[in-house]
């Protein structure tokens, strides 16, 4: 994962692993006005009133007959604009998750804790201490990359399962039997716009990435797309030693060395680094249409000081963009128990919101919340059994109790079943051009 998400946006299926390149030819849209997300719509059985938040667990809670569930999510640092969308989504399914009985007859409870960023690790380690020491039943989180592959060893260790809804660095493939996520690894986004810069006429391109390792590998997998499609990377290429710090705020000798080398193109791979970038290219001279943005920096930046018009670059992103009924459903949970806040994108909410009810509906079929038993059946719920389809947490439980325990939930984030590395084989990627600063054109999808 990546870092802030954007808003407007709609994206097609793409099986992991399949050919972007006949994908991209196969699956193209016509130019326009974002259309309607392809993705299922929720079809949760909710009132119109929001939900309650669920209760804080004690810790003195059995995680054998509670399902506790650990949030180990972006409140603060460089991610924290991830945090609200990820916050109500698993917040309304924790909810709908209550009303609908709870887990194995008893209510679920939640400890919230803050993941922040790298740049802030001690956070991390020691929230994810403070979730095991209570034996929580699962994690939800983190969204960072980086921050997960801080912590994994730890919680590896204490054999609980550990679940991301935006992780994509393609080393956390199979990193661990307790490790899953429900965003579609780095590989499948780089392979899309790799090949959408090429498309685009772009023979020479320069990638400005920060030293992350959601940022390298992500550039890893742009490379190998633009090199394979017959172009070449010119600045920040991979063993090149050009990657920047990822506290860097001063980008005048960066955009000068990428300059310098004539490039058609530029990636920008970063953060909210590209806040300072874009202004430091814009008085360099260079043409903004010539700019490309990736899930981590696609952002509506019309509200941020100092950029420029941005009238025609493009850029990728992945996980799904929810309905409009999803969404006002997340905003309305969020803002009855957030004390009024507002969710400014929904980034990654659908598959916290499905991370969640995977995890209870895996307890529900192994009869406990332990950790081992969640894990166990976290597979088979998403659909590698071909089980019976359900779409909201109650319809599979009503299946549950009927003697059905080969189910197969199929949420809102649209994925396909959870594979033997843990990642989903099928995911969403689109490609959207800016209109001003905000990239609200939809060109493209990608469907394999």
């Amino acid at each position: 994962m990546p870092g802030h998400l954007r808003t407007r946006r709609t994206l097609a299926v793409v099986a992991i692993g399949a050919s972007a390149a006949i994908a991209l030819a196969a699956c193209s849209s016509t130019s326009g006005s974002s259309p309607s997300s392809s993705a299922p719509s929720s079809t949760t059985a909710s009132s119109s009133a929001a939900l309650a938040a669920v209760a804080t667990c004690s810790g003195s809670e059995d995680n054998s007959k509670t399902f506790k569930l650990g949030t180990f999510l972006p409140l603060t640092g460089s991610l924290a604009s991830l945090g609200p969308a990820a916050v109500a989504g698993s917040g309304q399914a924790l909810s709908e998750i209550a009303q609908a009985g709870g887990v194995n007859g008893t209510a679920p409870c939640v400890i919230s804790t803050d993941s922040s960023d790298t740049d802030h690790p001690t956070i991390g380690t020691q929230n994810v201490k403070k979730l095991l020491a209570a034996n929580v039943s699962a994690i939800l989180g983190a969204e960072s990359s980086s921050v997960t592959e801080n912590v994994l060893k730890t919680v590896d260790a204490q054999s609980t399962v550990m679940f991301s809804p935006a992780n994509t660095d393609d080393a956390l493939t199979g990193a661990s039997k307790w490790y899953f996520r429900d965003a579609p690894p780095n590989a499948v986004e780089g392979n899309a716009l790799g090949q959408q810069i090429v498309q685009d006429g772009n023979a020479k391109t320069g990638i400005l990435v920060f030293n992350d390792s959601y940022g390298t590998n992500l550039r890893n997998s742009i490379q190998k797309s633009i090199e394979a499609a017959g172009g070449s990377v010119v600045y920040g290429a991979q063993g090149k030693g050009q990657e920047f710090p990822s506290t860097e705020t001063n980008f005048s000798s960066e955009v000068s060395a990428v300059l310098a080398t004539k490039p058609d193109a530029i990636v920008i791979d970063a953060f909210d680094q590209t806040a300072q970038i874009l202004p430091a290219l814009a008085s360099a001279g260079w043409d903004m249409k010539k700019v490309y943005f990736v899930d981590g920096n696609l952002n509506d930046y019309s509200s941020t000081k100092g950029i420029p018009d941005l009238t025609g670059a493009k850029g990728s992103t992945q996980g799904v963009n929810p309905s409009d009924s999803f969404k006002t459903l997340l905003s309305s949970w969020y803002a009855k128990n957030e004390n009024g806040a507002k969710i400014s994108a929904y980034g990654y909410a659908a598959e916290s919101y499905d991370a969640v009810v995977i995890m209870a509906l895996a307890a529900d079929i192994a009869g406990n919340s332990t950790p081992a038993g969640i894990q166990a059946n976290i597979l088979p719920v998403t659909g590698s059994t071909n089980g019976t389809s359900c779409k909201s947490y109650a319809d599979c439980l009503k299946l549950i109790k009927g003697g059905n325990k080969n189910i197969h939930y199929e949420g809102p984030s649209g994925i396909g079943a959870l594979n033997a590395g843990h990642d989903p084989s099928s995911g969403y990627i689109s490609i959207y051009q800016y209109v001003g600063k905000a990239p609200s054109k939809f060109l493209n999808s990608v469907k394999g």
